[in-house]
């Protein structure tokens, strides 16, 4: 089977930083303050001025110089009384205290509305139980308020509703209608309510459904915007929020659209990583789509891949990682794996396998891996001596993945025309012992079973391959080709022994008779399992393989007595199969008459011999 690119979506997440413009901890102070001051201006008004407030008397102009309602007195007071003397973390918000928080959020009294705003930053903090519908009406009254310091308070609230409570809390507020509102916040002219708007959005962006109704609200474009925002911290938040929308390919498509590519190209320049991370992640996912990669690449004259190339050596594992992701799924296309290595991407990505590990070392490999499919980059992975690197990550890594690739780029690179180069570092050596390694994972499994395949064309690989190890590479690759529940290694086993048998022919030297009695009857088991299997390939590489080993003296003398297979071939030759598999049925069955008759006159001749 051909070696094809590999691209894929990264589910990475965006979380939300937790570095806010406005210090929390404050928040609770100034919320006291403000209740106190609003007490303390209800007894001055009551006591006509007679009663002082705390810095002398209550002047007049002064904001209580309106005179507050009853229902407005005792609400402030049974607040006040409950945040500083009886709020704990375990506190539940009961019929009272929100019926004091209605009293405060529907007051005309903007001094009243911003003290609401901060119980529910005070409580969003505190609070562990569930939000309820009830509960977060008031909140959805206040988020659309045309005040700056109600619109800080409660965007932080709503933050930290959703980051620090259960996850239910999104599913409450996404039905109240949230959404809208956090979209018109998106273009505040104050950094705070970007930044906690940006964090809500990044962090309710975590199901299909939410992500899809954030996209449909219109918040794109006011991202967007952000992405570009003088505060790091807003860019962070905003650059997250496009990362977690990116999942989705219709919303992929919608970014496109709206021109998402160059602004996330552009904040690969930032020098903040979480940024330079969100927007390799980004645009890794949107390089998916065939027609997004060629946008991409034409952003800037290729600045896009200038600038992964250049995260490559990134002090940051995650950027590193994201960077060769983005640059992998780029290398998609042929014209885009030149180009990555022309801009001498290969240097930094071999430090990197060398020295990384985990998920960044896959991701490099990965990378390479797709780079390595374009015959015109051989030669340049073979200079810059990394087939010792790749074998010595096949041995000792423990990353599945990063195996996998590993073989992969030497599969790739052995198919191509440096086969010789990659044979003189001991490849074919490490693939037998990964291969006889009975830990090996079944997706590692495949790719070096396929690269033996390869490495049996080769003509002088041959023998070396049937006799390594005293035989117990071939013995192991008949027992996978027969025994295995993997179709892929099943396949790639069957057409690494159809080539080591061509050794018969071309050196006029049968399999040694202790190994064909070893391996006689998984062959035959692998021979009948093919020939009767409904794919055409695995009948294909099963009559090919036979035409090879009925040069074999010992393996003739065993098949011409298994009837069984003699009408497998029989039914295989009036069977609607294609014509080359008849074909080549019709030579297995042409070359067992010739075997016969080349039997029957040495048999004959000897009689003659013998009577005479």
């Amino acid at each position: 089977m051909s070696p094809r690119p590999v691209a894929s979506v990264s589910y990475e997440t965006a979380t939300v930083s937790t570095e806010h413009v406005h210090d929390k901890a404050n928040f609770i102070d100034e919320l006291l303050v403000i209740l106190r001051r609003i007490v303390d201006g209800f007894i001055c008004i009551v006591t006509c001025g007679c009663c002082e407030g705390p810095n002398g008397a209550f002047r007049s102009g002064d904001i209580y110089e309106t005179e507050l309602m009853e229902g407005e007195r005792q609400a402030v007071h049974n607040l006040l009384h409950y945040i500083e003397f009886e709020m704990t973390d375990n506190s539940m918000i009961n019929d009272e205290r929100l019926r004091a928080l209605c009293i405060l959020t529907y007051s005309d009294n903007s001094e009243l509305q911003r003290s609401a705003a901060l119980c529910y930053v005070e409580f969003s903090q505190r609070m562990r139980a569930p939000l309820t519908a009830v509960l977060v009406e008031p909140l959805m009254v206040l988020i659309r308020s045309g005040d700056l310091q109600v619109q800080k308070a409660v965007s932080l609230a709503v933050s930290n509703f959703i980051i620090n409570g259960p996850d239910s809390n999104k599913d409450v507020l996404m039905a109240s209608g949230i959404v809208q509102p956090l979209s018109t916040l998106l273009s505040s002219r104050s950094i705070e309510v970007q930044c906690n708007t940006c964090g809500c959005i990044t962090t309710l962006a975590t199901s299909d459904a939410n992500k899809a109704a954030l996209v449909k609200s219109g918040i794109i474009r006011p991202l967007l915007r952000l992405c570009k925002s003088s505060d790091v911290r807003v860019q962070r938040n905003a650059s997250g929020a496009v990362l977690n929308l990116t999942h989705i390919q219709s919303n992929r498509n919608d970014l496109v659209a709206r021109g998402a590519i160059p602004t996330l190209v552009e904040s690969l320049h930032s020098k903040d990583t979480d940024v330079q991370y969100y927007s390799a992640a980004a645009l890794s996912n949107m390089a998916v789509n065939e027609k997004h990669r060629t946008m991409m690449a034409a952003v800037g004259y290729h600045d896009v891949i200038k600038r992964l190339v250049l995260l490559l050596s990134s002090t940051s594992y995650k950027v590193q990682c994201q960077s060769c992701l983005a640059l992998r799924n780029l290398a998609s296309d042929a014209d885009h794996q030149l180009l990555i290595v022309r801009e001498h991407s290969l240097p930094p990505l071999h430090t990197l396998i060398k020295e990384s590990n985990g998920n960044t070392l896959a991701a490099g490999l990965a990378c390479l891996r797709n780079l390595s499919l374009h015959k015109s980059n051989e030669s340049a992975v073979i200079s810059e001596n990394m087939v010792p690197t790749l074998m010595r990550q096949l041995r000792i890594s423990s990353n599945p993945q990063a195996q996998q690739h590993a073989a992969g780029i030497i599969r790739n690179l052995a198919t191509g025309d440096h086969i010789t180069d990659v044979l003189t570092t001991e490849c074919a050596n490490t693939m037998a012992y990964m291969l006889l390694d009975p830990s090996t994972n079944i997706t590692v499994l495949i790719e070096v079973t396929a690269s033996i395949a390869v490495f049996a064309d080769d003509d002088e690989t041959k023998d070396q391959l049937m006799n390594m190890e005293g035989g117990k590479v071939f013995s192991r690759l008949v027992s996978l080709a027969s025994l295995s529940s993997n179709s892929e290694v099943q396949y790639n086993c069957a057409g690494a022994i159809g080539q080591i048998a061509l050794t018969v022919k071309l050196q006029q030297k049968d399999i040694p008779e202790d190994l064909l009695h070893k391996n006689i009857a998984g062959i035959l088991l692998y021979l009948d399992k093919f020939l009767m299997s409904p794919e055409p390939s695995f009948v294909h590489v099963a009559l090919w393989t036979l035409l090879q080993l009925l040069d074999d003296r010992g393996f003739y003398s065993i098949y011409k007595k298994e009837v069984h297979l003699h009408k497998v071939i029989e039914k295989i030759v009036k069977s609607k199969h294609s014509e080359a598999i008849k074909e080549l049925a019709d030579n297995v069955q042409a070359k067992m008459t010739a075997q016969a008759m080349s039997g029957w006159m040495v048999a004959f001749g000897c009689c003659v011999v013998g009577a005479g």
